[in-house]
């Protein structure tokens, strides 16, 4: 069962993350999966997966995957969804 804030994340996610990225598996699809995300010890890129780490790729982008406009809110229920895959 989500929190309001994770179940608004996890509308985000399907609307802005699920084309590229499979929330319950780490196998790729456009870019990684995201299962256990902020459960490992480094991102697919080597860095810890903190929330300051997530937002500035979430925001800025990386590599192949482009930066995602999001308001504060939204960014915020993000991050509270991705704890919970």
């Amino acid at each position: 069962m989500f929190t309001p804030e994770e179940a608004r994340g996890a509308q985000v996610y399907a609307a802005r993350c699920a084309k590229c990225h499979r929330p319950n598996s780490t196998r790729p699809l456009n870019g990684p999966g995201l299962q256990a995300l902020t459960k490992v010890k480094a991102m697919p890129s080597g860095a810890p997966p903190s929330d300051e780490r997530m937002t500035e790729v979430i925001l800025r982008g990386r590599n192949m995957m482009p930066g995602t406009q999001l308001t504060d809110d939204q960014l915020s229920d993000l991050l509270a969804y991705l704890h919970t895959i």
